[in-house]
Parts: C-alpha cells; sequence; structure tokens
C-alpha cells in the first residue's frame, strides 16, 4: 500500500480512537486539541521531514499574532465562548490563553498535513510576501488593543461570526482565482478537515467544551447537538483551505 495512504489511514484512526478517549474522560478542550491536533502533527512529522522554518513561522503569524485579533472580536462579541479551560488566564480578560494554544496547533497541523500529502516543497526558503501578512497583522494586533483601551464599543457589532469570517477567506478566492489549480488540494485538504473539525466540534458540544452565544443567520443540528451555520461553514468547511491560502500566498511559493 501506497506509504501516504498508509499514514492518512493511520491519522484518521487516530482520530477515531481519540474521539473515544476523550468523551469517555471528559477532558478540556485543550486536552482534546493535543489528540486531535498535536499527535496527528507530530506522527507525520516524524514519518518524514517538513520545513519547520515555513510551518512555525505561519503558526506564529496567522495561529498566534492574527488569531488573537481574530479571536478577541469573535469572543469580546460572545460569537464563541470556550469553557473548562487549564489556564485560568485570560489576555486583556478576554482571550484565553488556551485559545491561543488551540490555535497556533490549529494552524501548525494544516501546515503539517498540507506539506506531507498535497505540497510539492521545490522551494524551501520564505516567500517575500511574507512581510504583506506581517505589517498588517501587527497593526490589527496593536489597533485592537488600543480601541479596547479607549473605547471597547468600537469594538461591538452584530453577527460578529459571519462579518469575522467573511474578511477571513477573502485570500482563499483570491488564491483561486488566480491559480485556479489550487481548487484541487483545497478540496481534499477540505474534505480531510471537515472530518476532523466536525468530530471536534460534536465532541466539544457534547461535553460542553464551548458555546456560542452571539448573532448568527442560521443554525445547524446533527445527534441532537446544534451550532451556528457559520461554524459550520467557515471553520468545518473551510477554515483548512483558508489557512492554506494564506500559507501558500504569503510563506511558500503560490504552488
Amino acid at each position: 500500500m501506497n506509504k501516504k495512504i498508509v499514514d492518512l489511514l493511520i491519522i484518521i484512526f487516530i482520530i477515531l480512537v481519540s474521539t473515544f478517549f476523550i468523551l469517555k474522560f471528559n477532558v478540556p478542550p485543550l486536552v482534546s486539541t493535543v489528540f486531535y491536533f498535536i499527535i496527528p502533527a507530530v506522527y507525520l512529522c516524524l514519518r518524514e521531514k517538513k520545513n519547520y522554518k515555513k510551518i512555525l513561522v505561519a503558526s506564529v503569524i496567522f495561529g498566534l499574532v492574527c488569531a488573537f485579533a481574530f479571536d478577541f472580536l469573535a469572543t469580546f462579541n460572545n460569537a464563541w465562548v470556550v469553557h473548562r479551560l487549564i489556564f485560568p488566564w485570560k489576555i486583556l480578560g478576554v482571550v484565553p490563553i488556551d485559545d491561543m494554544i488551540w490555535f497556533f496547533f490549529l494552524v501548525f497541523f494544516i501546515a503539517v498535513f498540507y506539506e506531507h500529502f498535497l505540497d510539492d516543497e521545490k522551494h524551501p526558503e520564505i516567500s517575500r510576501n511574507l512581510k504583506y501578512a506581517l505589517i498588517p497583522s501587527i497593526l490589527v494586533f496593536l489597533t485592537t488593543i488600543i480601541l479596547f483601551f479607549i473605547s471597547p464599543n468600537l469594538l461591538k457589532f452584530p453577527y460578529a461570526y459571519l462579518i469575522l469570517g467573511s474578511v477571513a477567506i477573502l485570500p482563499l478566492f483570491y488564491i483561486l482565482y488566480r491559480k485556479p489549480e489550487f481548487i484541487h488540494k483545497f478540496i481534499k485538504l477540505g474534505l480531510f478537515f471537515s472530518f476532523v473539525y466536525l468530530t471536534f466540534e460534536l465532541t466539544a458540544l457534547k461535553l460542553g467544551q464551548w458555546g456560542f452565544y452571539g448573532q448568527y443567520i442560521g443554525s445547524v443540528e446533527l445527534f441532537g447537538l446544534k451550532f451556528p451555520f457559520e461554524e459550520l461553514f467557515f471553520w468545518i468547511g473551510l477554515c483548512a483551505p483558508t489557512f492554506i491560502s494564506y500559507y501558500e500566498i504569503f510563506v511558500d511559493d503560490e504552488r
């Protein structure tokens, strides 16, 4: 059997076994993160060397700097709230430390999976476009903090998940417009991570790991568990392709 097929089957097996463990022992969300993101990523790293410089740069910029502003605005507007924290501290009293760890390894696993199964790593150096992601990310990060101290009401707005998600996915449509051949990679990537994220979503709701208390355009119900349509569309469906569009445009080589 092809080595990559074996790796994919093992990753799926890890996810399924992890789900049983998570439900049986009723773990907090950060422990679920270890099973759903970190263990599969470590396995793929052990199986084949990766470009860790690119992966770590992407994880820091998109999983920490960008994700902070995104998570801050979402949490501040009750688009979602994470419960059962391992680390009790919240940045500015809003963003849990657990969230930042979660986002970092979310991006890390996506990038590792993409390099392992779908990317043709011909250009090991980081793209010169990185500055076009780094500078705006820092500006948005700082602007969010400054506005929070000066006039926090300016950061309040309805349908936060819809608005934030719509802005976040713009690079995905940009790269598909410029390089439509990426659609094949994105479909494969999206299918796998939709399975992972839907599994994570259902176990999280079952165990009360997080909840949704904002305004949404609709809702989805599966196995008696209800969550916003935005969660299905932006996170479960488009999160992985969206982050890889950022990765290709600003870190990798758009190939």
